[in-house]
């Protein structure tokens, strides 16, 4: 036994033996620069392009196989640049012999350094890498695995160092130039299953430095191992931002993430959590993926942390718009489940807010040629008003600038939403609760049911918009009950001068191609009734017994009331062309009974009426108590001006003839019945 182990160690001696001379032959006699012209060519015969080796070749073989070369350039097909499409500084590769015949790779040096890419794409749209690395026929497939065959098996890598990197992307049809590059990353040594830290910087230029990026990156990475799993931890990541393209100049964010594993086995994503800050907001992201390599569903949760919009914006080198209430925009957050599957994003158990005012519910959007969105919104309170612009300096005209009426967005729109309002408050009506469903689809938008309680009252109708054809319509059908007429104009045109309770029917259309003509193609017929109520300021009977008396040369009675009381004023109307023309308005005031007819100018707010008032038979005047000698007299009236301030004038002339020839019949009357008596039979 002992002779035959002198044996075997005595021949593995001489085999180590024989492997170092030959090493050191291989060493001393050959010189890898010799070989630098048959590299190059054998290069160009491979890639069709150009190739010069210009640095040195160094080679190790024990107890590592390395490879230096340094200064390598590939040049560019014909037709482009004539620059080189590749340079490479230099690079090193080694490996360690003895695990090598185990069939196991040991990388000792893994570097490279002072790499230029150029890639160009002309305005014809050929590339300069076009067919790089592409096989030939057969020739570039490797034989099949047979079954049972080896496999080598990847061992340690001492560490992977890469420097001064420099990749640059020419588009000559667009004239966009992007530029990225990695001047520093490193490794430590990378084991399957084990950890190992990584560290890298890059930049990234955008269009000759509108947008420039800094990128500092910093992670603990773990291979997969046995159990197929590449985890990462306590990555960090800095970006920052500069440039005339980039709001205020520059910006900055930063990603936090604790531990983000894959499965590649299961085929499963686990990200417990991560935190990106940027322009003062501050988000984290909890995602959980599944069926990756299939049809992946991604479940999870977002928050965004209470922040400030008017100062995000101005962070952002963007002005906060001028509201009406500066003290608006000043808190907002959201918190939401989070699913992503099949092209559409989910969001369940949605919780947002914006300063007073919460949100909550689901939404659902899936892209495409057509945006569907689906879902189920409340709103506790909203006024809408607080974020309107604030309201011109008097003495300046406030003027809307005329906009198009533009809605291409309706027909690649695919929508169905419920909306709930607690109170909502817009253009100074204060509306709540409000219940809406809207509906789109191919250019058509339709809001129904259209619910709210208003002012004591109940509106319900519904809305259409459709934008089919151009100029787009705008229908809308709508019935007001039991509205209480005064704090409803006050809120809507400060006007507190009208009260009563109000019923509406409305059935109106509108299509115009600009803002501006919204009212004037405004069409349709309304009907309105109200009660119980008073033009508060107007005394009717007042003015026509005042204008009575000035005319008879008597004095003006005392007024004993400054309001015009009314039992019920109703009729309908027709709208054409903004213009609201009325021919049945009916009346019943105190002493009187009111008729006319006469139109209203929706553009110009003004209105010109013509009524025929009929003193009541027992109606009295107020400056003697006693039954007014007006009884019975048709009394035309007319109100004019603009709707906030009208003016009534009385008929004077008018009055006084139809005065006459009341006075005439009341004296022939007592004649003709004595007359009458004594032609009697029984007389």
């Amino acid at each position: 036994m002992p002779t035959i182990l002198k044996v075997i160690f005595g021949v593995f001696a001489a085999v180590v033996v024989l492997v170092v001379v030959a090493a050191a032959a291989i060493l001393v006699l050959v010189d890898p620069a010799d070989y630098k012209d048959e590299i190059a060519v054998a290069i160009e015969g491979e890639t069709g392009r150009s190739a010069r080796i210009e640095g040195d070749i160094s080679l190790s073989l024990f107890p590592t196989i390395g490879l230096e070369v340094a200064q390598i350039t590939l040049g560019n097909p014909p037709g482009f640049a004539a620059e080189p499409f590749l340079e490479i500084g230099s690079a090193a590769l080694g490996a360690r012999v003895l695990p090598l015949l185990s069939r196991r790779l040991e990388v000792t040096t893994l570097r490279l350094e002072g790499l230029r890419l150029n890639l160009q794409r002309r305005a014809d749209g050929s590339t300069n890498w076009a067919g790089l690395g592409e096989p030939d026929g057969d020739a570039g497939r490797g034989a099949p695995r047979q079954p049972g065959q080896a496999q080598g098996e990847l061992g340690r890598i001492a560490g992977l160092e890469v420097r001064d990197v420099r990749v640059r992307y020419t588009d000559e049809a667009s004239g966009r130039v992007v530029v990225a590059g990695i001047p520093r990353l490193s490794t430590g040594a990378i084991v399957p299953g084990e950890s190992f830290p990584l560290e890298a910087e890059a930049t990234l230029d955008l269009d000759d430095g509108a947008v420039r990026m800094q990128a500092d990156l910093a992670l603990v990475a773990a291979g997969p191992g046995s159990g197929d799993v590449a985890e990462f931890r306590d990555l960090e990541l800095q970006l920052d931002f500069s440039g005339a393209a980039v709001p205020g100049g520059a910006q900055s964010a930063r990603l936090a993430v604790p531990r983000l594993a894959l499965d590649g086995r299961r085929q499963v994503l686990d990200l417990p959590a991560a935190v990106l800050e940027a322009a003062g907001l501050q988000a984290t992201l909890a995602l959980q993926g599944e069926a990756l390599g299939q049809a992946p569903v991604f479940t999870g949760r977002l928050e965004l942390a209470e922040f400030s919009p008017r100062a995000a914006l101005e962070s952002l080198g963007m002005p906060p718009p001028v509201t009406r209430d500066p003290d608006v925009l000043q808190r907002a957050a959201l918190e939401t489940g989070l699913r992503v599957a099949d092209g559409e994003v989910t969001l369940d158990d949605l919780r947002a807010t914006l300063d007073d005012s919460a949100l909550t519910g689901r939404l659902a959007v899936a892209g495409g040629e057509v945006t569907r969105v689906t879902g189920a919104l409340a709103l506790d309170q909203l006024d809408l008003d607080r974020y309107a612009a604030p309201p011109a300096d008097e003495g300046t005209p406030a003027t809307a600038a005329d906009e198009p009426l533009v809605f291409d967005w309706l027909r690649a729109l695919a929508l169905d939403l419920g909306l709930e309002a607690g109170s909502l408050r817009v253009s100074g009506l204060a509306l709540g609760p409000v219940r809406a469903r809207v509906v789109a689809g191919g250019g058509r938008l339709v809001v129904e049911p259209l619910r709210a309680d208003l002012y004591e009252g109940e509106a319900r109708g519904r809305a259409e918009l459709d934008a089919r054809k151009s100029p787009a319509t705008l229908r809308l059908r709508q019935s007001l009950a039991g509205l209480a007429v005064q704090p409803f104009v006050s809120d809507l045109a400060d006007f507190a001068r009208l009260t009563g309770i109000a019923n509406l029917e409305a059935d109106l259309t509108a299509s115009a191609a600009t803002t501006a003509g919204l009212v004037r193609g405004l069409n349709g017929t309304v009907g309105f009734e109200l009660s119980d109520g008073a033009l508060q300021g107007i005394n009717l009977w007042y003015e026509i017994q005042r204008a009575y008396a000035l005319a008879k040369g008597r004095p003006v009675p005392e007024r004993t009331s400054p309001d015009t009381e009314f039992r019920q004023l109703a009729g309908t109307a027709v709208i054409r062309d903004g213009k609201l023309v009325n021919d049945d308005l009916s009346g019943g005031l105190p002493m009187l009974a009111l008729a006319g007819s006469g139109a209203i100018d929706l553009a110009d707010g003004t209105l010109d009426y013509r009524l025929t008032a009929t003193v009541m038979r027992e109606a009295v005047d107020e400056a003697t108590g006693e039954r007014s000698e007006l009884a019975g007299t048709r009394i035309p009236l007319r109100l004019s001006g603009e709707l906030g301030a009208p003016k009534v004038s009385v008929d004077v002339e008018e009055l006084l003839k139809e005065r006459a020839v009341e006075e005439i019949k009341e004296r022939l009357r007592d004649p003709l019945e004595k007359l009458r008596e004594r032609l009697r039979p029984d007389g």
